[in-house]
């Protein structure tokens, strides 16, 4: 049974190229439905984290176009990032903050209502519960890495977009990664994850190469 409403996004044609000649990656066409977990491949420099940041709002787009439906009402393409949680080595986090307080002031920046058992919940799962009270600054890598989790799922979003998601973990970051977007698919949401490792491919309904 789905957690998460019925929806649809529908990316059709999507094209972008930073000089005005040359396209960053061939137009790209992907549908997302519930449950479905989409690949993006390519070699170094194909764009990959480019169409990731198309994708969650961070760029725009300059030719095709990006629907999304929930429960058969059209999204308006500025809030469609609310429905979105993104995972990226690219973003960053305030080393000045604790965990705990990263996630409440990341939900009052987003106009999210902040749920402190909801952030609790995924501290635990992230493994940084008892790290709760420390500064992010003191931090490990891969540590971050898990905050960057926590700091996506806590909007519950329908889609999950990851690039390179494993960056920066050990065998058992590898390992919370996979159940994670395991239970985004029971739950019935969407994944979207741009990598070049196997075992991260494996996990894919649908491949999408852009080399």
């Amino acid at each position: 049974m789905n957690h998460f409403p019925t929806f649809e996004l529908q990316a059709q044609h999507i094209g972008i190229s930073f000089d005005g000649f040359q396209p960053v990656f061939p137009e790209t066409s992907l549908t997302l439905t519930n449950g479905h977990i989409i690949g993006i491949t390519g070699l170094n420099g194909s764009g990959k984290s480019t169409l990731i940041k198309i994708l969650a709002g961070v760029l725009s787009h300059q030719s095709g176009s990006i629907h999304l439906h929930v429960n058969h009402q059209h999204i308006e393409r500025e809030y469609i990032p609310l429905q979105i949680g993104l995972v990226a080595p690219y973003l960053t986090v305030y080393e000045e903050f604790t965990p705990i307080e990263h996630l409440e002031v990341y939900c009052e920046m987003s106009g999210l209502i902040y749920d402190e058992s909801h952030a609790l919940e995924l501290l635990d799962i992230m493994g940084l519960l008892s790290h709760r009270e420390k500064r992010i600054g003191t931090f490990s890598t891969g540590m971050k890495q898990r905050l960057k989790y926590a700091l996506a799922l806590i909007r519950k979003p329908i889609i999950l977009l990851l690039d390179e998601p494993s960056t920066n973990f050990d065998i058992k970051g590898q390992q919370l990664f996979k159940e994670i977007v395991q239970k985004q698919k029971e739950l019935g949401g969407g994944t979207i994850i741009a990598t070049n490792e196997l075992a991260e491919t494996t996990l894919c309904d649908t491949i999408i190469s852009l080399s």
